[in-house]
């Protein structure tokens, strides 16, 4: 469990100390080799493995493995800013460079928690978010929590020093549920992409790693970023369609096993009992799947990253062979990828040259180093090209930065880029270690601020940090879908949960009285109010907030029973508090719930499904039917459409206002 996104910062496993107190592990040598030291005196202390355990080696005449990791204090250098002599260690140039660099980042000038970390011992069983309410009561505020369920150990990372220092004085000695809890200094994690290069350096590739490194650049390309390039669509769909239904088997495991040692839940348990045998295993029926309308150059959007090839050939644009954490870091070029329209492939390498005419260099996430670190481009069914390039300024001066716009400007208005027919340009300057930054600005450069596609016979503005499906046709056939569901009538009202820029309630709002879009991105709140006036539709209205507050908010100013709930939320689900503020509003008997993760938002499931206790609030819903929508040909990933209904006591049925 993670508080935030850790790229580059994988959870730790337990670490076998020698004694309460005990410092953490270094990097260290075989113990026949003679340290060199950094001048006159002794040589630094390395604490390593006691000398009886029996060494692992890899393979005749290759060195011992050593386990160990840095000290938490800085390290000694040779002068200011300076690495390690080499052969400090006693290691050799090569196992230098896949060792000492394990820990880089932490010695760098990006501010990083990881070096003010501790763990916690000694913790009883625990819940996550009872965890953090503990250390919240403790008055200790780290900047993110690791912890692993059933272990009885986490890990907290902070700002500073006295913040790291105050937190294991309040801690030590707490008692929590009969346990005596104690803090001690923890050791950084290990950069995973140097991780993933140290083994290799040691020859510890898998076979199959070898196997795709031998295969043709662009084979290996669409591996990554089209795993079902080489599989005729029709199987794609049967494999798709047998993925949710493993989907459904799972809401329905899930669910029997939260209610198993509760006595009072048999009603719901012999419910889904029933259910398993009816639909084999799965927790309601589940339809066939639709296909996409389009299987070729369907996406709309796509992020490139900027970076090296397999070769070394330098701002090379395009995507990673893999991920960072998976110590992937090349780049290749997206030509041969059947998913990108022909008018992104010609931009991008438009863009590819243009970076390379110029002097800076890629951005790289090994060193933090380099300029160029992302294109972002946006295309639609009506022509509209809208570009966004994210900048590192390193030590630039705004001079310089405002120059490589004005360059970048010339070379898609009037240079050799002219006739890509770029609608509008973006720039996003920004120095934070994880690219695609949510709080860098959109700096606009040239042409429209928006472009517009057509969705039905309706046009929809998107502005460049705005969600819109990246199958646009695709997309039509996934709301036909959920206005089907909806069973809409004139008299209907649409809470449009999630509701972006206002897609789903817009392509409906002709059909019902009126639709109530929700969402927290204020930005896409204008959206939607601008694409409903664009479409001269008027019987739309949108709140921007948190779900959880605003739903209860407005269900108490509506005086009908005719409304139905849509919840279209990202691939992660939606927090608890909106499904249990769902629950307890007593008119919403009617909900559909797009997924494009179903796996991701089995949680969400189950908390709509289970019998009402003292922590979840008001009637469950039962799954009647599900669809998948595929969405994403070529790829695993597919949506899923799930009606779910439920029927309340009379005296839970709203009452009707002889006004309305």
């Amino acid at each position: 469990m993670e508080t935030e996104n850790t790229a580059g910062e994988p959870l730790e496993k337990k670490r076998k100390t020698d004694g309460e107190g005990s410092p953490p592990k270094i990097k260290c040598e075989p113990p026949e080799k003679k340290l060199k030291t950094d001048g006159e005196g002794s040589p630094p202390k390395l604490k390593c493995e006691p000398p009886e355990k029996k060494l692992k080696t890899y393979g005749e005449g290759s060195p011992p493995k050593l386990k160990c990791e840095p000290p938490e204090k800085k390290l000694k250098t040779d002068g200011e800013g300076s690495s390690p002599k080499e052969g400090a260690t006693g290691n050799t140039e090569e196992e230098n460079d896949a060792s000492s660099d394990l820990y880089q980042y932490t010695r760098r000038e990006e501010f990083t928690s990881e070096i003010f970390k501790i763990e916690i011992t000694n913790l009883p069983r625990f819940g996550f978010k009872q965890l953090k309410k503990r250390l919240n009561g403790l008055d200790v505020k780290p900047v993110k929590v690791k912890a692993v369920d059933t272990h009885t150990f986490a890990f907290a990372t902070f700002r500073n020093e006295e913040e790291r220092d105050d937190a294991i004085q309040k801690i030590k000695g707490h008692v929590w549920k009969d346990r005596t809890l104690d803090a001690k200094l923890a050791s950084a994690a290990a950069d995973p992409f140097q991780k993933i290069r140290s083994k290799e350096n040691r020859a510890e590739k898998s076979a199959k790693q070898i196997a795709e490194e031998l295969l043709p650049v662009e084979e290996r390309l669409k591996n990554s970023v089209t795993p079902l390039w080489n599989v005729p669509y029709e199987e794609q769909l049967k494999t798709k369609f047998e993925e949710m239904e493993e989907a459904l088997k799972n809401v329905a495991r899930q669910l029997l096993k939260n209610i198993h040692h509760d006595k009072n839940n048999s009603d719901l348990k012999d419910w889904i009992t029933g259910q398993r045998k009816l639909h084999n295993d799965k927790c309601c029926q589940l339809l066939p799947i639709k296909p996409s309308p389009v299987t070729e150059g369907y996406r709309n959007k796509c992020e490139f990253t900027i970076g090296k090839d397999v070769n070394g050939q330098e701002k090379t644009v395009g995507f990673r062979f893999g991920m960072y954490k998976d110590g992937t870091n090349s780049v290749g070029e997206p030509y041969d990828l059947i998913i990108i329209p022909d008018s992104m492939k010609k931009v991008v390498k438009c863009f590819q040259d243009f970076i390379r005419s110029r002097s800076l260099s890629s951005y790289d996430p090994e060193n933090h180093q380099g300029y160029w670190r992302l294109l972002t481009v946006r295309s639609c069914l009506l022509g509209d090209l809208m570009l966004t390039v994210d900048f590192h300024p390193q030590q630039l001066t705004k001079a310089a930065i405002e120059e490589e716009k004005n360059k970048l400007k010339e070379f898609f208005t009037s240079g050799d880029g002219n006739d890509c027919n770029v609608s509008s340009i973006y720039w996003r300057t920004y120095s934070s270690v994880q690219t695609g930054s949510q709080e860098a600005v959109y700096d606009h450069v040239i042409g429209s601020k928006y472009i517009e596609e057509k969705l039905f016979d309706l046009k929809f503005r998107i502005s460049p940090d705005a969600f819109f499906q990246v199958n646009t046709l695709g997309a039509e056939v996934l709301y036909s879908q959920v206005a089907d569901w909806c069973n809409a009538t004139p008299t209907t009202t649409i809470l449009d949960i999630c509701c972006g820029t206002g897609t789903i309630g817009i392509s409906m709002a002709n059909k019902v009285d009126q639709v109530i879009g929700i969402e927290l991105c204020e930005q896409a709140v204008e959206d939607a109010k601008q694409n409903a006036k664009l479409n001269g539709i008027y019987n739309c209205r949108y709140q921007c907030g948190k779900a959880e507050d605003l739903i209860t908010r407005i269900m108490k100013t509506l005086h009908t029973k005719d409304v139905v709930a849509i919840l279209d939320p990202p691939r992660a689900g939606i927090h608890p508090k909106v499904i249990h503020a769902i629950r307890k509003c007593p008119v919403l008997t009617r909900l559909i719930y797009v997924s494009c993760s179903p796996r991701s938002a089995t949680n969400n499931f189950v908390d709509l499904m289970k019998n009402p206790s003292k922590k979840t609030k008001g009637m469950p819903y039962k799954p009647v039917k599900a669809i998948p929508v595929d969405l994403f040909p070529y790829t695993k990933h597919c949506e899923m459409v799930i009606l779910f209904e439920r029927k309340l006591p009379v005296n839970q049925e709203p009452e009707q206002d002889d006004s309305s």
